[in-house]
């Protein structure tokens, strides 16, 4: 037997054709859906960043300072009267702050504001689709079917080149526009749900944008510092409002009576505080600071300002306050009658003082 001969009539034409069956088989099974794929992550990473913008433009817990956040926080907490979630957010603020985000977003997507949040994902698909079709020329084509050759072919002689030398890529791109009907039908129909999977979401968008400041807490009624800077070192930390120390579980030591006061009226007392649980020595409260970190690092200004907000919270969950600490609002810790008026209401409104005045 003699070695096979390359039979010289092998032509451009013919090349070309081969060139057409080998790309339209690949094109069904890998090239489309590797497009789609992109597409898809594409589609729903932009979706993300635009619904985070368009929130931050217009939903009213999002489109101000860290204060503002937490007010509409304190309002959302309040409504539910969740005392765990309340509890949450005395202990770990962030977390709190975080679940606000994440439901609010949720809401937005699923609830009331479906079908705008629907519209920006069908856009993104449109402008996603549009980009692909009419801005992909030869040259981008054959760069993305050479790469899709060489993770599948060893041949060294295709290149990007020897695509510019073939005329005929209209089956291309008629083999492109056909998946891309598939993918866009596939994609237009993706539930806003599912872009929960995806890199970029949203409510994570927000989380970063938001929750990137000081997360500090007084060390006597749990306050979160609202400085927007997260390192502000060494300026101080501070809160436009404090609450009652019976929030963050201060009592009298040896008993089991709550603290009821104000720490900004315990600033200005002639009263002192153990520093520790273990302290064996005592700190007057007008000199907080010298009671090392963390008080030396609060600047916690004495008035007679009480918050309606907090009395309402204490006389409200009075008793699961009690349990939670195991302790009593009894004898010199026992809650002020005028507390006692306020009810809901007055207490969401005093938020809105709040904010106006800061």
């Amino acid at each position: 037997m003699s070695k096979a001969k390359c039979s010289p009539g092998i032509t451009l034409s013919h090349f070309n054709r081969k060139i057409q069956d080998l790309c339209k088989a690949l094109m069904n099974e890998h090239f489309v859906f590797r497009f789609k794929k992109h597409i898809r992550n594409s589609v729903c990473n932009k979706t993300a960043i635009d619904l985070a913008g368009e929130m931050r433009c217009t939903f009213p817990a999002f489109n101000g300072n860290r204060l503002n956040l937490e007010k509409h926080l304190l309002k959302s907490l309040a409504e539910k009267e969740d005392f765990d979630a309340f509890i949450t957010y005395i202990r770990n603020p962030r977390k709190q702050v975080e679940a606000f985000i994440k439901e609010k977003v949720n809401t937005h997507m699923l609830g009331e504001h479906k079908d705008k949040a629907l519209s920006i994902l069908r856009k993104n698909v449109e402008d996603i689709n549009k980009l692909v079709i009419h801005r992909g020329d030869t040259d981008m084509w054959a760069k993305e079917f050479s790469s899709l050759l060489s993770d599948k072919l060893t041949l060294d002689a295709i290149s990007c080149q020897n695509f510019k030398d073939i005329k005929n890529f209209d089956f291309l791109q008629e083999t492109i526009e056909k998946g891309f009907v598939s993918i866009t039908k596939t994609i237009s129909q993706t539930s806003l749900d599912k872009m929960k999977e995806f890199r970029l979401r949203p409510d994570q968008i927000l989380i970063d944008q938001l929750c990137n400041c000081c997360w500090e807490t007084c060390p006597f009624c749990a306050a979160v510092c609202t400085n927007t800077i997260k390192d502000h070192s060494p300026e101080d930390h501070s809160v436009p409002f404090h609450r009652s120390q019976a929030i963050n579980g201060w009592h009298y030591r040896n008993t089991e009576i709550l603290c009821v006061d104000f720490c900004t009226t315990q600033v200005a007392s002639e009263g002192s505080f153990y520093p520790c649980h273990d302290s064996n020595h005592t700190i007057p409260f007008k000199k907080y600071r010298t009671a090392g970190p963390p008080y030396e690092n609060w600047s916690i200004t004495p008035d007679e300002s009480k918050l309606k907000y907090w009395t309402w919270f204490v006389c409200q969950f009075q008793e699961k306050l009690e349990n939670h600490h195991g302790l009593k609002f009894t004898q010199r810790g026992e809650i002020p009658s005028e507390w006692k008026m306020h009810d809901k209401k007055e207490a969401i409104q005093s938020l809105d003082e709040m904010y106006s005045t800061n």
